[in-house]
C-alpha cells in the first residue's frame, strides 16, 4: 500500500513539473570570476566564466561585477550582476533548463540599473531556439533603467516558438550605453495590458458632477488633478469647470504604466430657467394634471410639512436648487395636488416656480422621481413673496415621503420675515 501512494506522489510531482520553468543561471552567481570585477570581457571570454549565459553581442563587451562602484550599489539579489553596452553591441543568452511551449503565457522579472555617468535605453527581450540569435523579441521595457536604482520589470508574453534561451540587449544606443542587469526569474504576476474609463456623462451643464470608473490596473494618479488621487477605490466624482480631457495612469507594481482618457464637455447654463404653470386657454383641450391629494399624502405618499409660513399676497415665487453637492436629484413640484413642475433637476441652477395661492392653507410638496447618487433627495427652497425673500429651507424627500412646505394666504395679514 505504501508503494502505491508513494507512486502516486511522485507522479503528481511530474505532473505539475511539467510546465513549470526556471533559469540556470538567472541572477549569476554561477561564475569562475574570482572576487573582483571583470570588465570589458569578449564574447569568448565571457562564455568561459559564466554557466549557462553567452555571449554573442557585434562588439562583445559585457562585464561581470560584485562591487558597488558602478551604479551605486551591489547586486540586486546576492553577490553578482552583469552589464551590457548598447544597441546589441552585447546581446547575452540565458539558458532555461527546457524549452518553453509555443503559444504558452509566461511572465518573467529581471531588475536593470544605470550609472549616472553613462547612457542607457530601454532593455529588450527576445525569446530565441539557440543561443547565438537574438530570436523574436517577446518585451521592450516601457522606460530607461534609473539612475542608481534597481527597476524590477514584470511582464508576461505568449511564447511565439519552442526557445530554450532569453535573449536580453539593450533597445537602441552604442558602447557608450550601459546598464546593468540582475535576477531573471519565471513568476506567476501577470500585468494588465489594458485599462479603461468610463463616465456617467460626456457632454453636462455646468455645475453637473461627473462620476469616472475605471477598470483594469492599481494605484490610480488622475490628471488634470481631480480633488483627490485615489490609490485604492476605482471611482471618482467631481465638478468639472470647464470641457477638458482627463487622463488616469495605472501603476501597478512594476507592471507597464497604463493610461486612458476621456473628454467632459462643459456647457453654461441657459439664462432662462423660469419654470411656469399658467392656466391653459379655454381653446386648449388639456386640463391641469391632478394626482390624489389630501391632507395626508400626495399619489399614495405621504407628506410631511417641514415649516409653515403666512403671506398676504396670492401670488409668490419659489426658488428650486441643490446647495450642497449635486447628485442628480429629479423631483416633480405640486401645489396642493396640482402639477406645477415634472421631473426637474435640482442642480446649483436656481430654478423659478410661480404659485397661484388658495385663500387659507395651501401645500407646496416636491415628490421625488430620483433619489440621485447619494440618497435621499434633497433641495433648498426659498420663497418670495414680493417684498420678502424668506429665509433657504431644505425639503428632504425620498420613495417613502415627500418633503412639503405650508403656505398660508391672508389677504389680511402681516407677513413677517
Amino acid at each position: 500500500m505504501k508503494r502505491y501512494i508513494h507512486l502516486f506522489i511522485f507522479t503528481l510531482a511530474l505532473i505539475r513539473g511539467v510546465h513549470s520553468q526556471s533559469f540556470i543561471n538567472g541572477n549569476f552567481e554561477i561564475n569562475s570570476a574570482g572576487n573582483t570585477d571583470q570588465i570589458n570581457l569578449s564574447n569568448t571570454e565571457l562564455n568561459a566564466k559564466l554557466t549557462g549565459v553567452t555571449s554573442f553581442g557585434s562588439y562583445g563587451d559585457v562585464d561581470i561585477i560584485n562591487s558597488s562602484a558602478y551604479g551605486g550599489g551591489g547586486a540586486e539579489d546576492k553577490n553578482w550582476y552583469i552589464a551590457i553596452t548598447g544597441g546589441g553591441t552585447d546581446i547575452v543568452a540565458l539558458s532555461l533548463k527546457s524549452p518553453l511551449v509555443a503559444g504558452k503565457k509566461y511572465s518573467i522579472s529581471f531588475y536593470d540599473r544605470k550609472d549616472t555617468r553613462y547612457l542607457a535605453s530601454p532593455i529588450q527581450i527576445g525569446l530565441s531556439e539557440n543561443n547565438t540569435t537574438f530570436g523574436e523579441m517577446v518585451y521592450t521595457a516601457g522606460e530607461s533603467p534609473s539612475d542608481n536604482k534597481w527597476t524590477q520589470r514584470v511582464f508576461s508574453f505568449t511564447a511565439p516558438n519552442n526557445g530554450q534561451y532569453i535573449t536580453v540587449k539593450m533597445a537602441t544606443g552604442d558602447i557608450n550605453h550601459w546598464a546593468n542587469i540582475d535576477n531573471f526569474t519565471f513568476t506567476s504576476v501577470t500585468c494588465n495590458t489594458l485599462i479603461t474609463l468610463e463616465s456617467s456623462a460626456r457632454d453636462v451643464e455646468k455645475g453637473q458632477a461627473v462620476t469616472f470608473t475605471v477598470s483594469g490596473g492599481n494605484d490610480y494618479t488622475w490628471a488634470p488633478d481631480l480633488v483627490m488621487n485615489n490609490a485604492t477605490g476605482n471611482t471618482i466624482t467631481f465638478v468639472p469647470e470647464k470641457t477638458t480631457t482627463y487622463t488616469v495612469s495605472s501603476k501597478d507594481g512594476s507592471c507597464p504604466t497604463l493610461t486612458a482618457g476621456i473628454t467632459v464637455t462643459v456647457h453654461e447654463p441657459q439664462k432662462d430657467t423660469t419654470l411656469t404653470k399658467t392656466a391653459p386657454d379655454k381653446k386648449d383641450s388639456v386640463a391641469p394634471q391632478y394626482v390624489k391629494f389630501n391632507k395626508h399624502s400626495l399619489n399614495g405618499r405621504k407628506y410631511k410639512v417641514q415649516e409653515t409660513i403666512n403671506v398676504s399676497v396670492p401670488l409668490v415665487k419659489v426658488m428650486v436648487w441643490d446647495k450642497n453637492r449635486v447628485d442628480g436629484d429629479i423631483v416633480s413640484v405640486y401645489l396642493n395636488g396640482q402639477l406645477l413642475a415634472e421631473n426637474m433637476e435640482v442642480s446649483k441652477v436656481k430654478k423659478e416656480i410661480s404659485l397661484p395661492l388658495q385663500s387659507g392653507s395651501n401645500i407646496l410638496v416636491l415628490y421625488t422621481v430620483n433619489v440621485g447618487r447619494i440618497p435621499p433627495n434633497t433641495a433648498a427652497i426659498r420663497i418670495n413673496d414680493g417684498s420678502n425673500k424668506r429665509r433657504i429651507t431644505t425639503l428632504v424627500s425620498d420613495f417613502r415621503k415627500s418633503g412639503a412646505i405650508e403656505i398660508i394666504y391672508n389677504a389680511d395679514a402681516v407677513t413677517s420675515k
